[in-house]
């Protein structure tokens, strides 16, 4: 979906954002940063890794208008040409900030970016980067002279992974841009995607992947009786089995290879009306899978039946009809104890 190979920093910003909560005062910038071709390229990596990491293809929205939304706003006169770069990144700032109002947001450094040649399907286009660092981890700096060698113990960033970033692809203007957002703390989930970006959910088929697979995954809750957590796991399994074998998903196919053999058809349909209501999502009767998201939420279902006796039992959710042929369970009489009997020819 997003190729950037090619892709090259054009100018970049590095600023401080505080707390407005706490009243911490912000650092603006006067000038871009100028990198070597190294720390350009050093760069870039942190970045866009972490960008390439988000599989949720969003754009921004609001209930009123889109020119309602600041960034969207901000961002549509950058590309237009009708704002310089550093008066622009100041902009983006002091929206931050004034989004900045819960206790636990944390105060960091926040780096601007022009991107150029990003790949985005069929086109080439350019994008503006916003990346906020926020925790700092401990490192020892080693300086070495001739009579010895002596350290510093200082506080720096791995350029691994950013902790909030997003990408806003200069595409689909009308539509509110294509945007690539990644948060990777959980203690202020709101307010980078919702309260600063105003994000929203494209509906391409990323979207009804993932969706339909929280969805199945709720709904097998349905399935556990008598702390049977087998019958679940079976049930994920099939599902999975049946995105696997189809590239084409329709309510048909999910109502006779998935839904009927458990005779759950009726159950489903009017849980899953509940389940769009509840959770404010659009489902349609039909989609193409998306290999890349269907690959990253598998991932998220537990292929563990775990045992209060201290066992776990591991399932490959790819060899489901395996699985099925050398597991039983059971109930003993004599030890009043549920049981599982597993066939197998060697331990591996």
């Amino acid at each position: 979906m997003l190729n950037t190979k090619r892709t090259f920093i054009e100018k970049i910003t590095l600023q401080k954002v505080g707390s407005k909560l706490r009243e911490e005062i912000n650092v603006l910038t006067h000038q871009e940063q100028q990198l070597t071709e190294e720390e350009e390229k050093a760069l870039k990596g942190l970045f866009l890794s972490s960008i390439r990491a988000s599989q949720d293809l969003q754009k921004f929205g609001h209930h009123i208008g889109l020119e309602y939304n600041t960034v969207y706003d901000l961002c549509a006169k950058y590309f237009d040409g009708k704002q310089e770069f550093v008066p622009f990144s100041n902009s983006i700032l002091h929206h931050l900030y004034e989004n900045s109002n819960h206790p636990q947001i944390k105060t960091g450094e926040l780096f601007v970016v022009e991107f150029q040649d990003l790949e985005f399907g069929d086109i080439i286009t350019t994008g503006i980067g916003v990346f906020k660092i926020e925790k700092k981890l401990d490192y020892i700096n080693f300086n070495h002279r001739k009579d010895g060698v002596d350290f510093i113990i200082e506080k720096g960033v791995k350029l691994q992974k950013i902790d909030k970033g997003c990408l806003i692809l200069n595409t689909e203007k009308d539509n509110g841009f294509r945007v690539f957002s990644v948060d990777n703390n959980s203690y202020d989930a709101a307010y980078w995607k919702q309260s600063f970006l105003g994000l929203e959910d494209v509906l391409n088929d990323s979207y009804q992947t993932k969706h339909y697979l929280n969805l199945i995954k709720d709904f097998s809750s349905n399935l556990v009786e008598e702390n049977d957590s087998y019958a679940q796991k079976d049930f994920l399994n099939q599902t999975i089995r049946v995105f696997n074998d189809n590239l084409f998903i329709t309510k048909e196919i999910i109502e006779e290879e998935l839904l009927e053999p458990f005779e759950m058809k009726e159950k489903f349909a009017e849980y899953k009306e509940n389940y769009k209501l509840a959770n404010q999502v659009e489902l349609e009767e039909s989609f193409t899978i998306s290999s890349e998201t269907l690959k990253k939420e598998k991932k998220k279902i537990k292929s563990e039946i775990s045992l209060d006796t201290r066992i776990q039992i591991k399932i490959d959710v790819d060899e489901i009809d395996t699985v099925k042929e050398n597991i039983e369970r059971g109930f003993d009489d004599e030890k009043k104890m549920h049981f599982y009997k597993v066939y197998f020819n060697e331990e591996l």
